[in-house]
């Protein structure tokens, strides 16, 4: 039989005091705790093995003392949060509470940070990699549809120059676009015969370049084949692969500057706009209006042929930088498995034990608090099962009135 404990306020104890008895052994959260710092270790040690771009025996040492010395620092703030300052925040010392949380967060968020960046970087680098390659083969495209523009601009120029040419002779003969006097080779005809000058210029210069523009055109495009041959080489690693890229795509750009000087769109893109912007004769307005409405139209005609090609269009992408630790976390949609096992490995672990630690604590606590005490009746075990009071008699069915149901006997032993 258990005995109920009855309290007075007249014969209070001093308040139990709360003692941390350590258990035989290694608790649960000293065994995980050491599980986790030596897993993050390994994670963070492979991870900067893979990110240093450095080789030797100095390297090796630097790389293992940097995770030697991060892993040390996070395991010792998740032991100190979780054993020692979880117990002072449940004892009320709050400021303990908020200075575990900001540590595991920050250590743990570089743990994260490191193991993260390491364990995707080879895919992270082939992503760039491949972006690159997306941007090059836009290049290529640009470049495809400059040489058939050029197949079409040096007949438009020669046109052109024809035209110019016709007109300049009947202004000579008639003064058919100036419409003063009777012929005679003056201002508009000098004016005119400057532009087809230019345009045959123009037209001879894209002539020249036809052959040329074809081989770079023809080895740009081989080299564009290479490049995608060698990104998807798995057998290569990828700075191996990376490195291939790279010298092929200096050939690239040596190429691409060959191909400029073959494809002269700049300059053919400043004669439409000479064309449009037209002239001026002095003395003769109306002839100026004439001569440049003129013009403007053979302008208008030329910036069709060349549609939206612009020079610029010639430039070959850059190749891209050697990514860093931080540019991993711009692919972390991309990867988010392996994040989360991560994060929860370096981050809501320790956390989620600081919490049970606290809440632990906060339990036992009020468990020995005097107040709950006195105020609470001890709880029934099973044995207090066979201490329940016996029932009151009762009279055709009722309570019978004769019997004190509040002074109800207690089991007594």
């Amino acid at each position: 039989m258990t005995a109920r404990k009855n309290s007075y306020p007249h014969q209070h104890s001093s308040p139990p005091k709360l003692k941390h008895e350590r258990p035989k052994g290694k608790t649960f959260e000293e065994t995980a705790l050491l599980v986790l710092g030596l897993l993050a270790s390994v994670m963070l040690g492979i991870s900067l093995f893979t990110l240093n771009t450095e080789e030797g025996p100095l390297a090796n040492l630097k790389v293992l003392l940097i995770t030697a010395s991060a892993s040390f620092a996070a395991y010792g703030m998740n032991r100190v949060g979780i054993t020692k300052l979880a117990t002072r925040a449940a004892l009320g010392f709050r400021l303990a509470g908020v200075v575990a949380v900001i540590g595991m967060t920050v250590s743990g968020t570089g743990m994260f940070i490191g193991s993260f960046s390491g364990m995707v970087y080879p895919d992270v680098q082939l992503r760039v990699l491949d972006q690159a390659g997306q941007e090059q083969t836009a290049f290529i495209r640009a470049v495809n549809d400059a040489a058939l523009v050029s197949a079409r601009v040096a007949p438009v120029a020669l046109s052109l120059a024809d035209e110019i040419e016709a007109t300049a002779s009947c202004e000579v003969t008639t003064s058919c676009l100036s419409r003063q006097g009777n012929g005679g080779r003056g201002d508009i005809a000098i004016a005119l015969e400057g532009f087809a000058a230019q345009s045959r210029s123009i037209a001879a210069a894209f002539e020249r370049g036809a052959f040329e523009r074809e081989q770079l055109l023809a080895d740009l495009n081989q080299l564009n084949r290479d490049y995608q041959e060698i990104l998807v080489d798995t057998d290569q690693p990828i700075t191996a692969r990376r490195a291939s890229l790279q010298g092929l795509h200096s050939e690239m750009i040596q190429m691409a500057s060959a191909l400029r000087e073959a494809l002269p769109l700049s300059l053919l893109s400043s004669f439409a706009d000479n064309l449009r912007a037209g002239t001026t004769i002095t003395g003769n307005a109306a002839g100026t209006q004439r001569l440049n409405a003129f013009l403007r139209g053979l302008g208008d005609q030329l910036h069709g042929a060349l549609g939206d090609i612009e020079s610029d269009d010639l430039t070959p992408p850059s190749f891209p930088a050697r990514p860093g630790m931080l540019d991993s976390l711009r692919y972390i949609a991309d990867f988010a498995a392996i994040a989360a096992v991560i994060a929860v490995a370096e981050l809501c672990l320790p956390m989620a034990l600081f919490v049970i630690a606290y809440l632990t604590m906060v339990w036992e606590i009020e468990k020995r608090s005097p107040a709950r005490e006195e105020t609470q009746e001890e709880e029934l075990d099973f044995d207090g099962l066979i201490d329940l009071p016996p029932m009151p008699s009762r009279a055709n069915g009722a309570l019978d009135p004769r019997v004190d149901h509040g002074a109800s006997s207690r089991g007594q032993s």
